[in-house]
């Protein structure tokens, strides 16, 4: 494994460097094209996914057929670097997500069963695995949160201070739909900002 993502992965979920190989012997690393699909609308969700390099989003399609961004994934902070749909991995049900690559990127993935394996094999791991739960909730909480709590210009603002990366990396139609406003509104409140 690369060392700096060996550093990296260590450093983001605070594993104990001896106990780290235990993990790491379970994970399969991928290369992801751009556009390609990690996960599929009515597929069941059979891993956790870590991004290590590049960019991914989850999104979901609403009643008319409308792709609706609600998380992007990055190799920066915990809140971004993890992809999954915990329910359907949880329950082995289908997914309503798709995860799908922004561009060619790299990524890690842990299967069910080994994720199983691993949060069974001790106590330091069953721990871990609470820790990602509760991790996993507080990010869908908070992104539920925003939508609901903040106007769509307070949205972009709260974005844009918190994660501004976004901004760099993600095209404009992407970040209007995770905003919840058409890329005429995002326009429209960039140039208001701009203009104050």
């Amino acid at each position: 494994m690369n060392q700096i993502y060996r550093n990296k992965l260590i450093q983001t979920f605070q594993i104990k460097e001896e106990l780290f190989d235990e993990l790491y012997s379970l994970l399969q690393f991928k290369d992801v094209l751009k556009n390609e699909y990690l996960l599929k609308e009515n597929d069941i969700c059979s891993f956790i996914g870590i991004t290590l390099d590049g960019s991914l989003r989850t999104f979901y399609s609403n009643e008319n057929g409308e792709e609706i961004n609600f998380l992007f994934h990055f190799d920066h902070q915990l809140e971004d670097i993890v992809f999954t749909d915990y329910d359907s991995f949880l329950r082995r049900s289908t997914s309503k997500l798709n995860i799908q690559a922004l561009e060619n990127s790299t990524v890690c993935l842990i299967s069910y069963d080994n994720w199983n394996q691993l949060s069974n094999s001790s106590i330091y791991w069953q721990l871990f695995s609470k820790r990602m739960t509760e991790q996993v909730y507080f990010f869908a909480k908070k992104r539920i949160e925003d939508l609901l709590y903040y106007s769509p210009e307070n949205r972009y603002l709260k974005l844009l201070k918190e994660n501004p990366l976004l901004f760099q990396k993600i095209p404009q139609r992407h970040l209007a739909s995770y905003l919840g406003i058409t890329p005429q509104s995002l326009s429209r409140i960039r140039k208001r900002i701009c203009t104050n």
